[in-house]
């Protein structure tokens, strides 16, 4: 079962973290955003009783976990910002579709294929260039085990220089 939530929370947050841009609705540069899943997810590990090494690595990535929260930043290209729609950069199994961009809102059908398969909806809103909140359901099956999960994320703007962040 471990295999499987690991899994599913690696499909989830790629999804999660797809929104790096909205019709110009965003700002270029770095993003910090808070990704909290729920329905099927098991609660993330507590960064803390982690080996140190690996609590250095997943900082250095810019990631921190507890509870059923990550917090992680990514940057987000003057590109990113021109597009009419979020790309989805860190999974390509995963596909739009029915997607529909409506003032400051986007919304799409989202299906993964693959090891992992995976059928779900996300609506995100930009409440300001410098924030966006959202919502993603999920569907996801892998080895024969069907898990649903809904995605919460909360998104800002941190600075013009990501730094380091990709």
């Amino acid at each position: 079962m471990k295999s499987i939530c690991a899994t599913a929370l690696a499909a989830a947050l790629a999804i999660a973290l797809t929104p790096a841009a909205l019709a110009a609705h965003g700002k270029a540069g770095l993003w910090e955003v808070a990704i909290q899943t729920g329905g099927g997810m098991a609660a993330m590990p507590d960064m803390s009783k982690m080996p140190p090494q690996v609590q250095a690595q997943m900082r250095a990535h810019g990631v921190h976990m507890g509870g059923n929260t990550i917090t992680t930043k990514y940057c987000m290209t003057a590109a990113d910002v021109a597009n009419d729609a979020p790309a989805f950069k860190h999974e390509s199994n995963c596909k739009p579709e029915n997607v529909k961009v409506m003032g400051n809102t986007y919304s799409a059908d989202v299906v993964c294929t693959g090891k992992l398969t995976a059928r779900g909806h996300i609506h995100i809103t930009y409440s300001s260039p410098v924030h966006y909140s959202g919502t993603q359901t999920t569907m996801m099956m892998m080895d024969g085990r069907t898990m649903n999960t809904t995605t919460n994320m909360d998104a800002r703007w941190v600075s013009p220089d990501c730094g380091s962040v990709k």
